[in-house]
């Protein structure tokens, strides 16, 4: 009797299972039966530079450096006026990460050249490459320091460019007044070429081309920096730090050139969530060697060189930094 009454139990449990299957119900747990949903994509906005420029040039294989190393994220690089066009759209955080420089995070927090309003909201997160400040004439000219180039035409670059408006602070702090020439990069190398001008100063990372280019028609010589001028330049700009091209990065340097260098940077938006910036800032050190493969200007710069940001570091970045232990100062960490 109890048999019989088990077996009629048994096959309704069966046929009752069976119909539920069939109505799309199960007695499995749900979450045995689900398929784990796909992780959410990452997307990140990039302003670079004007495309063909070097800094334009890191930030595209800084993107697809992360993009291969970072799972489900996706960076969108986008062409801009000059990294100075990236810190308006940064601080709205219309932007996650633009292309900027030392020199345009003072300018920006102080209101200066390219804003009369001062931009706070934004953060540094890594150097990208150090732009020395050659200064160069002809073997066979009288000038010999940069004292000597008061009064003489010195081409500085494109009028209103980086280069040509932090050429001009120099001069302004070691009390020279050239007669500045302004021009294209290509149009000045010609200029030194056919010797229409005296000299020249620009600021670029090092072995530049156009210098090699010119050396080859122009016998040409640097002119190097006192300790004292390159303390003059750093009190009265602060981004712009005492530092030297080691000798033979010319073929015809034989002496380590003493000058003042600024650093090309990557900055980001505050509000971007400090996992991520970790994320972004320890794949990037963590395959810089294939970046410097590609950009060799990149090897001018180390992790070290976030002590001399002007603009406050990103907590995320903070974290990196300090976990592979590099000193941030309180001073520049970013704080809301």
């Amino acid at each position: 009797m109890r048999g019989e009454i088990l077996k009629k139990m048994v096959r309704k449990v069966f046929w009752l299972s069976v119909s539920l299957l069939f109505l799309g119900v199960s007695f499995f747990p749900a979450g045995i039966s689900e398929v784990s949903a796909a992780p959410e994509k990452i997307r990140l906005s990039m302003g670079g530079a004007s495309t063909g420029t070097w800094i334009y040039m890191f930030c595209a294989a800084l993107a697809d450096n992360w993009k291969r190393y970072i799972p489900n994220l996706d960076v969108t690089l986008m062409a801009t006026a000059g990294t100075t066009a990236n810190y308006i759209p940064l601080s709205k955080g219309e932007i996650d990460l633009g292309g900027g420089s030392t020199a345009g995070d003072f300018y920006a927090m102080n209101g200066m050249y390219f804003t009369k309003n001062k931009i706070l909201n934004f953060c540094s997160m890594m150097p990208a490459t150090k732009s020395f400040y050659h200064a160069f004439t002809y073997a066979d000219s009288p000038i010999k320091t940069w004292a000597d180039l008061d009064g003489k035409r010195v081409h500085i670059g494109a009028r209103a460019s980086p280069t040509s408006i932090n050429s001009e602070e120099i001069c302004k702090a070691l009390g020279i007044k050239p007669k500045f020439i302004y021009s294209t990069p290509a149009e000045a190398v010609d200029m030194v070429k056919d010797r229409r001008v005296d000299a020249m100063i620009y600021g670029v990372g090092a072995p530049w081309s156009a210098i090699l280019d010119i050396a080859t028609h122009q016998k040409i010589r640097f002119i190097s920096m006192t300790r004292e001028e390159q303390k003059k330049v750093n009190d009265y700009r602060p981004y712009l730090a005492p530092d030297q091209i080691p000798a033979k990065t010319y073929s015809f340097q034989q002496e380590d050139l003493p000058l003042v260098s600024g650093i090309q940077t990557v900055n980001v938006r505050p509000g971007l969530a400090e996992e991520i910036v970790y994320q972004l800032t320890k794949t990037a050190w963590g395959h810089w060697d294939e970046i410097v493969r590609g950009l060799a200007a990149a090897k001018w710069v180390k992790p070290a060189d976030m002590s001399k940001m002007i603009a406050p570091i990103h907590p995320g970045a903070v974290k990196y930094y300090r976990e592979i232990g590099i000193q941030i100062p309180e001073k520049l960490i970013w704080k809301k």
